[in-house]
């Protein structure tokens, strides 16, 4: 009951806080406060004078509030985003604004703003924050930081207003608004506040031009040691076709007359001309090198922060292997089994990225079907990197299986710890290079730890 009550207060405050901050200015908040405080002490206006500064300050923000009502202007907004943005890595867009009235505005701010989600009380309640580390006791117990930290998270990104000194009629400004995404995935936008001080410089007239964008954020991504992937090249059954002049030759290796069963696009229409009868190319078996990419998404009762880790850690490796000799599988588990390539050709690094930036945790499938979908790919695959979140006996279980088929294997767990006691009958025993414990929420400090491979 306490909790509720607590909560609700919180979403409150916050409102009450956001209200503040866009309708009054700096000068505006302190008159404000002084308008409180001397309420406060002076009640009793026979023991005290304060009440005469109540009454000034009243006065001057009463005289604020009437003057807004006259203030007017036509102004006309237009957003340029960027393609992509990176979440932790603050970027600049830019915001054209154009006075269309007849006169010149002047000490105007410029609120660019995303939609914004309130948790419910379970989210609030069972939300574990990795920021509670470096907080003291009473906010990590009261949890109003952890809310702001969940409102923020589920926004997106961090805005900073605009400031116009002037801007004459008919003038067109190219403002950039600096912003630093919170979060990997869609942001998206949702109205500008215009908003314009009144003579005294204490309050702020708001209106709001809705005008919705979107930007795709992709994962964090940090600096990853020298990697060495094992595996060689295997034979890949539709060689060209597949491939996409990935491999030993780009050429195709003969011709020859057309067989029952020969796909058409297997056709070589020239020859088909000449000749009169169909004839197909046949193709040069290809060899190359192929890597799955395992990625976790099994979440289960662990925080959410520790899949983000996951993802950014992914992300990493899908920028560091930029092989054109090879492709590269990433295999995971969402509302379906998912396995995307990317490598020349087929799909760009961004793709991947643009992938992984959507990601969710699995809650409808048992791990079982991440090893499935795994196995099922094994005899196409020339090493397998695996990113775990847990380092239990399904996991082991699946690089058991994986180096029962002769497969390299590269496993890295992050956990809360860092550290991982690993047995005699453990998979991964003796392989160090080979297997990376890593703690979340502090990823880059662990891989700088990592020794380095010769």
């Amino acid at each position: 009951m306490i909790g509720k009550l607590l909560y609700h207060n919180f979403i409150l405050v916050y409102r009450l806080g956001n209200w503040i901050r866009r309708r009054f200015t700096p000068t505006g908040i302190l008159i404000l406060f002084a308008l409180i405080a001397s309420a406060t002490f002076g009640l009793d206006t026979r023991q005290t004078l304060a009440y005469q500064i109540f009454a000034l300050c009243a006065s001057l923000l009463l005289a604020a509030f009437v003057s807004i009502i006259f203030l007017r202007g036509r102004l006309e907004l237009k957003r340029s985003l960027p393609d992509f943005g990176t979440a932790g890595q603050e970027f600049e867009y830019t915001l054209s604004v154009r006075n269309n009235g007849k006169a010149a505005q002047q000490d105007i701010v410029l609120f660019d703003e995303l939609d914004t989600a309130y948790p419910d009380y379970q989210e609030f309640k069972n939300t574990r924050d990795s920021n509670d580390r470096h907080r003291n006791i009473f906010d990590r117990w009261i949890g109003y930081p952890r809310l702001v930290g969940i409102i923020n998270r589920k926004r997106g990104a961090r805005i900073l207003p605009v400031e116009i000194n002037t801007l004459a009629a008919g003038e067109t400004l190219e403002k950039k608004i600096g912003m630093q995404p919170l979060r990997r995935g869609y942001l998206y936008f949702n109205q500008t506040k215009i908003a314009k001080s009144d003579p005294l410089g204490l309050f702020r007239s708001i209106s709001n031009q809705t005008h919705r964008d979107r930007l795709l954020i992709l994962p964090k991504r940090y600096k990853l040691p020298l990697l060495s992937l094992p595996g060689r090249r295997k034979y890949q059954h539709g060689g060209m076709n597949l491939a996409s002049s990935v491999g030993d030759s780009q050429e195709f290796f003969s011709l020859r007359d057309y067989r029952p069963g020969d796909p058409l696009r297997a056709i070589h229409w020239r020859s088909y001309a000449k000749k009169g009868e169909p004839v197909v190319k046949e193709q040069q078996d290809e060899y190359f090198a192929r890597y799955g990419l395992i990625l976790d998404t099994f979440l289960e009762t662990r925080p959410e922060f520790m899949l983000e880790d996951a993802l950014s850690v992914a992300a990493s490796l899908a920028v560091s292997i930029r092989d054109q000799e090879s492709l590269l599988d990433l295999m995971f588990i969402g509302a379906q089994a998912w396995r995307f390539t990317s490598g020349r050709g087929l799909a760009g690094t961004e793709n991947m990225l643009e992938i992984l930036a959507c990601v969710a945790s699995c809650t409808t499938s048992p791990f079982s079907a991440l090893e499935h979908l795994v196995l099922r790919h094994a005899g196409e695959s020339s090493g397998f990197i695996c990113i775990f979140l847990d380092w239990d006996g399904q996991r082991r279980q699946l690089v058991r299986r994986l180096r029962a088929l002769h497969m390299p294997v590269m496993v890295i767990v992050i956990n809360q710890t860092g550290k991982i006691e690993t047995g005699d009958d453990d998979p991964m025993q003796g392989q160090p290079q080979s297997f990376w414990a890593l703690e979340a929420g502090n990823i880059q400090q662990s891989l700088d730890r990592l020794p380095r491979q010769p």
